[in-house]
């Protein structure tokens, strides 16, 4: 089956301190949605691919911007996903001697409705050496659709932009729709 587009969020969230809009059903699935995000780190890290594949919906996509070095600028699918995160995986421990340790951090979810959300998170990866000393990797911020499956969230999108952040459109002083 070929890769779709998952679905267009719903529209931002209200401004990050508003309480309105949490009722049970929401707090639930935020708190899933970043269970997802952190999962992700936690998985790669320890090379379960298994586990890390299941975060991810049959069709999804994961891009880099920019793509790092000798890796495709998008995977799509979550079969292609796992064989080349593990490919990095094992280029890191074999090559380099090195362990990832992806730090993700600050996740927000900026839009969220029944079955679709768009959470942003920022990234910070450093390295633990074979001969125990650590280096500074990439920083960068994670952009990613998931969608809702049953009571499961699942990655339909990941978007990893290595140098600049992308910009969240939003509600400002200037009116609704304002470039944040």
């Amino acid at each position: 089956m070929p890769p779709t587009t998952p679905a267009t969020p719903a529209p931002l969230l209200p401004a990050p301190g508003s309480t309105g809009h949490l009722d049970a059903a929401f707090l639930a699935d935020r708190a899933a949605i970043q269970d997802v995000v952190a999962a992700y780190s936690l998985y790669y890290d320890s090379g379960d691919f298994d586990a890390l594949g299941d975060l991810f919906t049959e069709d999804a996509s994961f891009t880099f911007t920019p793509a790092p070095e000798g890796f495709p600028p998008s995977v799509t699918t979550r079969e292609r996903i796992v064989v080349a995160m593990a490919a990095l995986y094992r280029h890191h421990t074999g090559t380099r001697g090195a362990h990832q340790r992806h730090l993700t951090g600050n996740t927000v979810v900026v839009r969220l409705d029944g079955t679709t959300a768009e959470a942003r998170s920022l990234l910070s990866v450093t390295f633990a050496l074979d001969d125990g000393s650590h280096e500074t990797g990439r920083s960068g911020s994670y952009v990613d659709l998931l969608e809702k499956d049953g009571d499961r969230w699942r990655i339909a999108s990941r978007h990893l932009w290595l140098r600049e952040l992308p910009r969240i459109t939003g509600t400002t002083p200037d009116g609704p729709e304002a470039q944040a």
